[in-house]
């Protein structure tokens, strides 16, 4: 198909919602209706305008889980996606949050399929939990978005994501230079970091 993506090739913002539009019509041709619960930077790329790609998309839970993989297999054929396009191997991980994501955003709302993405706070707790090279300018992203400037902040999002575990120790210094890029990106008169002019989500 002309402008679609070779097999293996990462998804953008277009792709990812071109392939759920497929994945719709895939489960309405078998009269199923299933829920299908995103995180990472698919989430990223969606709902918050994430400029850089991604691989795949993590899904934490999904309904009816083998038709909708077995529907998904069947769009990757036709748009050119790679196989596992759409994948629940992230529900391996150690580091999922104990409990479930309370202020999760509606990406996509169709009479047959409903994707939900992790919000903000619960993203950004993953990614500091996390820590990688390559979770780095994501954690900056979501730190700008939600206003946050101070590393009290960011334990205080971890904390009501993960409430019997603190920060790992050796990730704290990578964070701190994640807030200290973005102090030398928008440095104000007295040093601190600008506030985002937006509701900053991360509030009880």
């Amino acid at each position: 198909m002309p402008g679609s993506p070779e097999p293996g090739r990462p998804l953008d913002r277009e792709t990812l919602t071109r392939a759920f539009d497929g994945l719709e019509k895939q489960l309405a041709s078998r009269g199923v209706r299933a829920h299908v619960y995103i995180v990472g930077s698919a989430v990223l790329l969606m709902a918050h305008r994430r400029s850089r790609i991604t691989m795949d998309v993590d899904a934490l839970s999904i309904d009816h889980r083998d038709v909708v993989l077995d529907c998904a297999r069947v769009v990757a054929k036709e748009q050119e996606l790679r196989d596992d396009w759409l994948n629940d191997q992230v529900r391996w991980i150690p580091i999922l949050p104990p409990h479930p994501d309370p202020r999760a955003e509606v990406l996509h709302d169709s009479p047959h399929l409903v994707v939900t993405g992790a919000s903000a706070p619960h993203i950004l707790a993953m990614k500091v939990r996390a820590a990688r090279t390559s979770d780095l300018e994501d954690i900056k992203l979501l730190m700008r978005q939600l206003g946050i400037t101070t590393m009290e902040e960011v334990r205080e999002i971890h904390r009501a994501v993960y409430p019997l575990d603190g920060i790992p120790w050796r990730n704290e210094e990578r964070i701190e230079g994640c807030l200290r890029d973005l102090r030398e990106e928008g440095e104000t008169p007295d040093g601190s970091l600008p506030r985002s002019t937006g509701d900053p989500g991360h509030r009880r």
